[in-house]
């Protein structure tokens, strides 16, 4: 048996032991100090360098197995999985040509649409006056395999009224933005964060309420500059990988 330098985990704390190795481990793997195809120490190396129970690193394993980081081949070993899908954000970024790109075509399902006025925040990202009304749409968007996004995307109303119709009909917002005057738009800011996933997010992608999300947000723009939308496209952990190329 291989001896792993020893490892440390906080006893007593509101983080439970499995949980911290899970969060060593998923560390070790996203970094690439563990790449596809590489097998995981043992449960039994794992556990003398933690200083824990078999049982305790059993469950750290399966939560990633879980989140699709390892997979478990009886009789070798538990093994790092391939690279999530690579998601390229460039001016360019659309979520139709990505799922062409997996051959997945256009995919959307429209779940609900609100009206809400404009705070400061949101009027100065899109260019308007506080107070302006927005239509909110909400939808789920598919891509191939296991890569599904819960999104929101917000737009003036009184430009683009009827616009959560023409995504259910056409179930891609590439021809819907082209029927309301926009045949181009172009990526004009990005912002990533993670969070836990709201109620109805977690229930349309089917994963656990206390999974973390990878929340994207974005400004889109029309050839003239002017914001056309503010996006904010949530992926469950581990299914999608973000990739930012300087120019």
């Amino acid at each position: 048996m291989t001896v792993l330098p020893r490892r440390r985990v906080r006893r007593g704390e509101s983080v439970p032991v499995w949980r911290q190795i899970e969060i060593d481990l998923t560390f070790e793997i996203r970094t690439g100090f563990h790449g596809p195809g590489d097998r995981l120490p043992s449960e039994a190396e794992l556990a003398q360098a933690y200083g824990v129970h078999r049982h305790t690193v059993r469950v750290a394993l399966a939560r990633l197995a879980a989140e699709g980081l390892v997979v478990s081949r009886q009789g070798k070993g538990v093994f790092v999985a391939e690279r999530p899908i690579e998601y390229a954000v460039t001016r360019e970024s659309k979520w139709s040509e990505f799922g062409e790109r997996l051959a997945a075509g256009s995919d959307g399902k429209l779940m609900r649409s609100s009206v809400r006025t404009a705070n400061a925040e949101l009027a100065g990202l899109l260019g308007l006056a506080p107070g302006t009304e927005l239509l909110v749409v909400e939808t789920v968007r598919r891509a191939g395999g296991d890569v599904s996004a819960y999104c929101y995307h917000v737009f003036e109303r009184a430009r683009f009224g009827g616009i959560d119709e023409a995504f259910e009909r056409l179930r891609s917002y590439t021809p819907a933005l082209a029927e309301f005057g926009h045949p181009e738009f172009f990526r004009v800011k990005t912002w990533i964060d993670c969070r836990l996933p709201r109620a109805d997010e977690a229930r349309a992608l089917a994963i656990a309420s206390d999974t973390p999300v990878m929340v994207m947000s974005y400004v889109d723009a029309g050839r003239d500059g002017a914001a056309v939308l503010f996006g904010a496209a949530v992926f469950p952990n581990g299914r999608l990988r973000i990739r930012i190329d300087s120019p």
